[in-house]
């Protein structure tokens, strides 16, 4: 829980400090204090279990299913798909990439850059270059060999999904959409570059 606390606040101090707007702070709370009120319930729940002599641990205990898909941060409206969704913990995948060396997109996530993850959007234009964002587009300069990023993202040809520096899915959209995923980044502070 700690990890992911100083994770989610780290990247939005450092985003501040670059010139996003302050209000991005805020989303710190919001995001995770329902966390540690279910890791408060959570601890309750197990001390209680011990003391019956009835421990089990279950999925919960891991954490892999936190998201915020409540999340100001987390835009409604704009999910084309049945994959992945805002709020969602942004799946890893085997990939193929650069000379054909195999990765995985945990790799090309890693590090306190947003991630604009293209699926096979044909001739669409990629969207300008922008200080803190790294684009990475399957069918490009990554394949999905094994049809993991398929089946983890669930993302059709042409869309995109926008991952945080933490790891979660800012947003899905379609090709169509991606003027909007633009005015996202520019509220959170991510500038094109000049």
């Amino acid at each position: 829980t700690s990890i992911q606390d100083a994770y989610n606040l780290g990247w939005k101090l450092a985003a501040v400090l670059d010139g996003a707007p302050e209000s991005l702070l805020a989303t710190y709370e919001e995001e995770r204090r329902p966390v540690a009120e279910a890791v408060l319930g959570l601890s309750e729940k197990l001390l209680e279990a011990a003391r019956n002599r009835e421990m089990r641990r279950g999925r919960e205990v891991t954490q892999l299913d936190v998201g915020y898909p409540d999340s100001s941060l987390s835009p409604a409206g704009l999910e084309p798909g049945k994959g992945v969704a805002s709020g969602d913990r942004a799946p890893d995948a085997p990939v193929t990439g650069a000379g054909g060396l195999p990765t995985r997109l945990f790799s090309l996530f890693q590090g306190p850059h947003w991630t604009l993850l293209g699926y096979e959007p044909g001739a669409a234009a990629v969207p300008a270059p922008r200080r803190g964002l790294r684009v990475h587009v399957v069918g490009d300069d990554i394949l999905d060999t094994g049809g993991h990023v398929r089946s983890a993202y669930g993302l059709a040809p042409g869309q995109w999904a926008l991952i945080r520096p933490d790891g979660y899915v800012a947003a899905v959209a379609g090709t169509a959409e991606l003027g909007t995923i633009e005015t996202y980044l520019d509220g959170v502070g991510v500038r094109p570059v000049r």
